[in-house]
């Protein structure tokens, strides 16, 4: 899935297409989505708003939609997954004959949407590398001892 890079990130490379880019002093710099998550949404969806937000600081106010929207599709994606795991993966008709849990197509169509999301708001591997926001950093050896003499002293 091929994804345009932000103008952010052409700069930062020089903009290898040679495209014109925006005029920086014509770019307006949009605020961080709210700290607060929106009143509808359950405890839990509150705390993964929380969560997200504070780990992806480039989500702005204007992604909000997006937000509320993934995390609703992943109460609904648990949900699904719950229905299935009770249920069974083959049903029959009346007839007997075999046919596909709904279910399935139901939790893969909402897994390939919450993808969608994931990759729009920065949330992927690939999508932060192409944004250039953040790299996950490996510890080092002493930093996984510093932490284990930390937990062993507790």
């Amino acid at each position: 899935m091929s994804h345009a890079k932000p103008t952010e990130l052409k700069r930062a490379l020089g903009n290898p297409g040679k495209r014109k880019l925006p005029d920086k002093s014509k770019v307006i710099m949009l605020s961080q989505i709210s700290s607060e998550p929106p009143t509808h949404l359950n405890k839990m969806q509150k705390a993964k708003w929380i969560e997200l937000r504070k780990a992806a600081p480039w989500i702005a106010v204007t992604d909000e939609p997006l937000l509320t929207s993934l995390i609703e599709k992943m109460t609904r994606q648990k949900q699904l997954s719950e229905e299935l795991k009770k249920s069974k993966f083959v049903l029959y008709t009346d007839k007997g004959y075999a046919y596909a849990n709904p279910l399935f197509g139901m939790l893969s169509t909402i897994e390939m949407e919450i993808f969608k999301l994931l990759c729009q708001l920065g949330l992927t591997p690939v999508d932060r590398s192409k944004m250039g926001v953040a790299e996950v950093k490996a510890r080092t050896k002493l930093e996984e001892l510093l932490s284990q003499n930390r937990d062993e002293s507790k």
